[in-house]
């Protein structure tokens, strides 16, 4: 009988890591998505408004769309750094869910360009980024759709194979 509830314990313990990798490959679409929707708002606010940096930050701060990126609340500033030093260390600290390397240099990127030129260059730098984001989006995508179901399904296979050798 423990036998039994052993190998099935190995059998779920195994299915849960696929089942986790595959969900991982969900957070990175789900963040990217977040951020494409981030930039949107960033640049309405830059070409409507002429928000400074730190309205934006405020701004972005309060709406509950982007309550799930830590990164935005955490900025402190004082005199000795720039806002475009402390958007890229908190982006450092906080990497949004699921994301990679590539999608959080792309992050700090938008934060680098923000209040470093006029309203038109800060426009065509969030366009640029934009159009990134979305290529990583499509791709993230096709990497959920390409990898997902199989990694539930190795997650699964492993666990009875590990069963079977057991028995």
């Amino acid at each position: 009988m423990l036998k039994i509830i052993c190998i099935g314990g190995i059998v779920l313990t195994a299915s849960c890591c696929g089942i986790y990798f595959s969900a991982a490959l969900k957070d990175r679409i789900i963040s990217l998505k977040r951020i494409s929707c981030m930039l949107e708002e960033i640049f309405i606010l830059l070409k409507y408004r002429s928000a400074t940096v730190y309205e934006i930050l405020e701004t972005l701060r309060r709406d509950e769309r982007f309550a799930e990126l830590a990164f935005l609340g955490e900025p402190k500033f004082s005199a000795d750094n720039s806002f475009q030093q402390v958007w890229c260390e908190a982006v450092e600290r906080n990497i949004p869910k699921g994301l990679k390397k590539s999608d959080a240099e792309l992050l700090s990127d938008v934060g680098r360009k923000l209040g470093t030129s006029d309203l038109e260059g800060q426009l065509s730098a969030l366009e640029l980024r934009q159009a990134e984001l979305n290529s990583a989006i499509s791709a993230a995508e096709e990497e959920y759709r390409r990898k997902a179901k199989l990694y539930r399904s190795l997650g699964v296979l492993a666990g009875v194979f590990i069963a079977i050798m057991l028995v």
